[in-house]
């Protein structure tokens, strides 16, 4: 999971005001300070949003070590599943935003469910097709397809395309090699050509912030609050991260201008709602999932699963802080 909020939503419409807070509590399995409730605003139709900070587990691990890896027998047979749907479909030779649009539809339904890649002490690298996160969700499906599109569709060489669109230059080497901003996501994918960041070029407009969230909110990341060290990274990589903004500005694309870039969108590309939260550049991502009746959005939803929301300019008004969107569009491998 990125260092950012994630959004989570549930129906609490009809449950008294007083209760959710310790409810919740329960559910997610975090003290009560550790969490806080914005304004409520409908997201869709009945989804609520909760905004809070979550952390990721570290520890140094070799990235070619299998012990890195979790158990993924079930992944494995829910891989071998998957491409067998898929050997009927000729995608090999397929453009990847069709791939991606194909994949993502695959998902529909999946669980909603956070705090996936925090499991066990180490940083290990965790594989899902079943359940996901926000995060989680982009990342798979972006795995599946560039793998779909390899000469080696191999299980194996799909894990490895896991592991590289989730650390920095694909490496996993701790807690520190995870790309925790989204923006710095994007940064790193277009190094290395598995993006191309679009904002700029579709009238994206400076988000003028320092990305620090994370260090300013440490005592909500456990492996931050226990471990001098990972805070100690984690401060330099917002360093870092900060040179590089002197030279590449971020940009969003404001809400109120989002159906206006519908014609240039196309299915599969990444979006990231921003935020006006200090410290963070966005709360939530997915894919641009283009319908008859428009541009949708394809997400893991806090709500529950992943579906598609039908207007994307319509989601990201309604999500708590949200200010725009960044966009950036899977290359061809």
């Amino acid at each position: 999971m990125f260092a950012y909020l994630i959004v989570l939503a549930t129906d609490l419409e009809f449950m008294p005001k007083f209760i959710k807070p310790f409810l919740l509590c329960t559910l997610l399995g975090i003290s009560f300070s550790d969490y806080f409730i914005p304004e409520f605003k409908n997201i869709d139709q009945r989804d609520r949003v909760i905004v809070t900070a979550k952390n990721i587990s570290s520890t140094r691990q070799s990235a070619s070590s299998s012990a890195s890896i979790l158990d993924d027998s079930a992944p494995k047979l829910e891989y071998k599943r998957l491409m067998q749907l898929f050997s009927d479909r000729k995608l090999s030779k397929a453009p990847i935003d069709e791939v991606l649009q194909t994949v993502s539809t695959k998902f529909l339904g999946a669980t909603y469910r956070e705090g996936l890649l925090d499991q066990g002490e180490t940083e290990k690298l965790f594989v899902s097709l079943t359940e996901f996160d926000c995060v989680l969700f982009v990342e798979t499906v972006l795995a599946f397809s560039r793998n779909l599109l390899a000469i080696d569709s191999t299980y194996e060489n799909f894990v490895e395309n896991v592991q590289s669109v989730r650390y920095i230059d694909g490496r996993l080497d701790g807690y520190c090699s995870r790309l925790h901003y989204f923006s710095e996501w994007i940064r790193d994918h277009q190094k290395r050509n598995i993006v191309r960041d679009l904002t700029a070029e579709l009238g994206g407009i400076p988000l003028n912030k320092t990305l620090n969230f994370m260090s300013s909110n440490w005592q909500k990341y456990p492996r931050l609050k226990h471990n001098k060290a990972n805070y100690q990274c984690i401060l330099a990589m917002e360093k870092k991260i900060e040179l590089e903004m002197q030279s590449e500005q971020l940009r969003y694309i404001p809400s109120a201008k989002i159906r206006s870039i519908y014609p240039l969108l196309k299915a599969g590309d990444i979006i990231a709602v921003t935020t006006d939260i200090k410290g963070l550049d966005a709360t939530h991502t997915g894919f641009v999932y283009p319908t008859a009746n428009g541009i949708g959005f394809i997400h893991a939803s806090p709500s529950g699963k992943v579906k598609i929301s039908p207007d994307l300019q319509r989601y990201v008004e309604r999500v708590d802080h949200a200010i725009g969107i960044m966009v950036a569009r899977p290359t061809q491998p």
